[in-house]
């Protein structure tokens, strides 16, 4: 990092500047930024600054029209303290809130994609004289030592200026010093900040991933056992501080016999492979597990257990806890000693339980629909069972949000009412704070309550993906992109291979208009995807937005052929593009509109792009009055930026906002 380039050489937020002039403030648009004071003004009110969110104000504005890099940041403002980058994004997140950013009408901060942070709003300086004129001065000279900010520097001056003995000459050399020593002490200063913050960072985690336990004998394959005793595993290990674990919905893919260990490793981005065996023979069961160490493919411990099978919820504990005996040795690590909690005493409530996991990754409407049918006879067999009331909640709000023809009233009546059965049983799960996030932000339109309801889902588990990527959503309606990219790439970090993760970390670039990075991810998707049409079409819009129209259209039809369309609709949409481009795709699409659809996702964003307004707003209007989770993006949604502006859509926004 050149120094000459560093905020801290040009202001160290203590307002004194190296070249001996002393900058009193900054001002832009109807806002003064008093450093030395460390005050904001707004119309000469002062604003009350956590002093983090005034660091980074100062850098910012300091470095006005420049781009202030994430990591720069990291080293000026939290030189003495261990974070994640996440905090950058909150922090500025929170300043345009203080500073009153409204879209592009009113921009003070300017985010460049995957590098930082550039301060807009023109700003003007407000000086002092610089240190020679003062040393030169004669009948004011102690009256502006006087007014001299209160630093080491002011009896120096106090000195020289009332010493009529020492020559002009003289006064610059040793001013000149005072100055060289001064750069050279920050010097030593920035190189001890930044050795302290290179250095001090703590090592990154180790992951690991657990896969399912392969039976030695095919002949009679059990769930319970193989994907069972994994869970029990992926629990106890999650425990290990320092270790992050992939979840049940990464690694069940992996169950096939001939899997090998080490490919599953790499295509998890994982350190090490946690991979067993399992024989039955006499009422026992013998276990023997391998670690892998993924990079150079050795095996580095081994474990060989042999339990009674007849309480199968016991033998799993007993095993889990071996294994993680042994791990905590290998590592010299130690277990928080927290666990999560498997939380039934019924096989058969949990067999049904894993069922539901393996549907609802799945992430469609049919799968929803037969998970919802598993959980109910799951907590009928153990009404105590809380895992299964929130997978129940969460499979519910799967259903409202996308039944096309779904009473989402009712969907909604039954996820909350899980819910509350889930937290009555148990306060802290975090699957249930997480279902009734999703529940405010996309029902209630409570969006203050989603924020907490979601803060809490990831504060109770850090390495659930769900939780993450929840919170993801939520962040990104509220036009809050910078965080809603940190959280959805925190859960495709716990669960790489996660299409729904990918495909929503594109979603995210799109609402924030970071157009080329989202096709880029786009098609990144598509190339490991087996059907890649909802992908297809997102890519398809995205490249609309971009003004490629001619790869929008390939996309678009690569999506309908994804989707089975016949023939005569494929025709159709060749006619319409033939003739009327990009445009005329949008209105044979129109036509195609189904009432028993969802308004929102075709009819009011069609007419939108092609400039229906009264029709849009129609459909926004019947959206609305259904409680579509749609409603929850419209405020960000690119498609309907052609309704920016119009009275009806700012009163709609401010329905959806008081709920």
């Amino acid at each position: 990092m050149s120094l000459g380039n560093s905020p801290f050489f040009l202001l160290n937020l203590s307002g004194n500047k190296m070249n001996g002039e002393k900058t009193c403030s900054y001002n832009f648009k109807s806002f003064r930024l008093d450093i030395e004071e460390r005050r904001l003004f707004h119309n000469d009110v002062s604003i009350s600054l956590e002093p983090k969110v005034f660091d980074v104000l100062a850098v910012l504005v300091e470095r006005g029209g420049h781009l202030v890099e994430k990591d720069e940041l990291l080293k000026i403002v939290w030189a003495d303290s261990f974070v994640e980058e996440a905090i950058v994004a909150r922090t500025v997140y929170t300043l345009r809130k203080i500073l009153g950013e409204k879209g592009n009408k009113q921009k003070f901060i300017e985010t460049v994609a995957k590098k930082g942070y550039r301060f807009v709003a023109e700003v003007t300086e407000t000086s002092e004289p610089e240190i020679g004129q003062l040393a030169e001065g004669s009948d004011s000279r102690q009256k502006d030592v006087e007014n001299f900010p209160p630093t080491a520097n002011r009896q120096l001056l106090t000195n020289l200026n009332s010493s009529a003995a020492i020559p002009k000459q003289k006064t610059r050399i040793v001013l000149f010093a005072v100055g060289f020593l001064s750069a050279v002490f920050l010097l030593v200063l920035l190189s001890f900040n930044y050795k302290s913050v290179s250095s001090g960072n703590p090592k990154e985690f180790k992951t690991i991933a657990v896969l399912p336990i392969k039976p030695i004998n095919t002949t009679n394959r059990d769930e319970l056992y193989e994907i069972g005793i994994a869970e029990s595993l992926i629990y106890k290990l999650g425990s290990i501080k320092g270790f992050r674990v992939r979840p049940l919905s990464a690694i069940r893919k992996y169950a096939e016999i001939a899997q090998d260990p080490l490919a599953a490793g790499k295509e998890q981005q994982v350190d090490y492979v946690l991979a067993a065996n399992y024989q039955l023979a006499n009422g026992k069961i013998k276990i023997t597990a391998q670690l892998y160490n993924v990079a150079d493919g050795q095996i580095e411990e081994t474990y060989t257990g042999e339990k009674d099978a007849g309480d199968v919820f016991a033998m799993q504990n007993a095993i889990s806890g071996e294994v993680l005996n042994k791990l905590l040795a290998k590592f010299a690590v130690k277990s928080s000693g927290s666990t999560a909690k498997l939380g039934t005493t019924s096989e058969e409530a949990y067999r049904l339980y894993l069922q539901w996991k393996y549907l609802y990754d799945k992430r469609t409407l049919p799968d929803a629909r037969k998970a919802i049918e598993v959980l109910n006879e799951a907590v009928r067999l153990d009404p105590n069972y809380a895992q299964a009331w929130a997978g129940l909640a969460h499979a519910h709000r799967y259903a409202g949000n996308w039944g096309r023809a779904a009473d989402i009233d009712e969907e909604y009546r039954k996820s909350i009412e899980a819910i509350n059965k889930a937290l009555a049983l148990d306060a802290n799960l975090s699957e249930a704070h997480s279902a009734l996030c999703e529940n405010k932000y996309f029902y209630e339109y409570d969006f203050e309550g989603a924020e907490r309801e979601c803060k809490r889902a990831v504060q109770l588990n850090s390495n659930s993906s769900m939780a993450h990527e929840i919170y993801s959503r939520h962040l990104y309606c509220r036009g809050r992109f910078d965080e809603a990219i940190v959280e959805i790439k925190t859960a495709i970090a716990i669960e790489p291979t996660s299409f729904f993760n990918q495909i929503n970390y594109g979603a995210a670039l799109s609402y924030a208009r970071r157009y080329d990075e989202a096709v880029a991810q786009y098609k990144r998707v598509i190339e490991t995807e087996k059907n890649p049409g909802s992908t297809a079409g997102w890519l398809s819009i995205t490249l609309a937005f971009q003004g490629k129209e001619a790869e929008a259209f390939e996309w678009f039809i690569k999506s309908q052929i994804s989707q089975k369309a016949d023939e005569a609709t494929l025709q159709a949409f060749q006619t319409a593009y033939q003739t009327s481009g990009w445009q005329g795709v949008l209105r044979e699409q129109l036509k195609r509109f189904d009432e028993g659809n969802q308004p929102y996702y075709l009819a009011a964003t069609l007419n939108a792009q092609i400039g229906n307004k009264d029709q849009a707003f129609e459909y926004l209007e019947k959206s609305f009055k259904r409680r579509e989770l749609w409603m929850a993006y419209f405020q960000v949604d690119p498609r309907l930026d052609n309704l920016r502006g119009d009275p009806r859509f700012d009163e709609l926004v401010r329905r959806v906002e008081v709920k």
